[in-house]
C-alpha cells in the first residue's frame, strides 16, 4: 500500500517543471537502477526502481496525487529526497479535502507490516553501486 498525499491543482507549466526535476533525478543517477516512466505527458509520471514503481505523481481533475511506496526508504532511499523536493513545491489539501478526494491515510497496520517485512534484498535496491 503506497503512502498517498493530495495537493492543490497546478498549471501545465508547473507540472512540466516537476516532471523535469524527476527526469533530472533519474538521469543524475546512471546505473543505479532508476527509470523515469511517463504514462501521460501532462498528467502522470512515475519513478521506478528496477522495474518497481516507488514514486508516482498524477494530475487528477480536482487535485494532484503523490504516491510513494511504503518500502521506499529501504528499496530506494534517494527517492525519499525527491519526494521531499516535490512536496516542498506543492500546497497540500487539508485533512477534510484529502478525505473528500478519497485519499486514504496509510493504515497503521500497513506500516507495522512494513516494519516486519524485513530488508529489501540488495539486488532489487536502487542507488547502491
Amino acid at each position: 500500500m503506497p503512502e498517498q498525499l493530495a495537493f492543490q491543482s497546478i498549471s501545465d507549466d508547473r507540472f512540466s517543471q516537476l516532471r523535469r526535476q524527476a527526469i533530472q533525478f533519474v538521469e543524475s543517477r546512471p546505473r543505479q537502477g532508476f527509470q523515469f516512466v511517463e504514462r501521460h505527458r501532462d498528467a502522470e509520471f512515475q519513478v521506478h526502481c528496477r522495474g518497481i514503481p516507488v514514486l508516482l505523481l498524477e494530475r487528477r481533475s480536482q487535485h494532484l496525487l503523490l504516491r510513494v511506496s511504503l518500502d521506499a526508504t529501504q528499496r530506494a532511499p534517494a527517492v525519499v529526497r525527491l519526494r521531499a523536493l516535490l512536496q516542498w513545491q506543492l500546497e497540500p489539501l487539508d485533512y477534510l479535502e484529502q478525505v473528500l478526494a478519497g485519499v486514504p491515510e496509510p493504515v497503521l497496520l500497513d506500516r507495522v507490516l512494513q516494519m516486519f517485512a524485513g530488508e529489501v534484498h540488495e539486488g532489487v535496491r536502487c542507488g547502491v553501486l
